[in-house]
């Protein structure tokens, strides 16, 4: 399967979520593209299957750059799949994974995952304890969703 990972990341929390979990999803045997939404425009991402977008919360909502990316975004072909990642200082607090969903809404995409929350512990991180094994099982839950 060919995924994408299209992230933002201010202070590197997010995108070592990122290179761990495209590490986790090549091991099983994907081919895992990772792109900065900084260094990709929103009308060239390449063909997948599914797309993970990651981005960080900032003041309780999805981080400017991604939003700016979500509402710009055009993929090129139909039925593909998507799931959203935020890393957050208060997860009961943010609304990312919604305004993400919501920006998604109106593309050709299908949600196969609520998403998934990872704490950072401080305004620059760390992230928290167990964070991989976070990511092991989202990793799972959405490659058995796919089958």
């Amino acid at each position: 399967m060919k995924i994408c990972i299209a992230y933002e990341s201010k202070f590197g929390n997010g995108k070592g979520c990122m290179e761990y979990l495209q590490g986790v999803m090549s091991k099983k045997g994907h081919d895992v593209e990772m792109l900065s939404v900084r260094e990709i425009e929103p009308t060239s991402l390449p063909s997948a299957d599914l797309y993970i977008f990651s981005s960080p919360t900032q003041i309780g909502s999805l981080a400017g750059k991604m939003k700016k990316f979500l509402k710009k975004l055009e993929i090129s072909q139909g039925g593909a799949k998507y799931a959203p990642v935020t890393t957050c200082l208060n997860p009961p607090k943010t609304k990312s994974l919604k305004t993400m969903e919501k920006l998604l809404q109106s593309r050709d995409l299908s949600k196969v995952s609520d998403g998934l929350m990872i704490k950072v512990t401080g305004m620059k991180g760390p992230l928290e304890s167990g964070y991989k094994e976070k990511l092991d099982t989202f990793a799972e839950d959405i490659l058995k969703s796919l089958q």
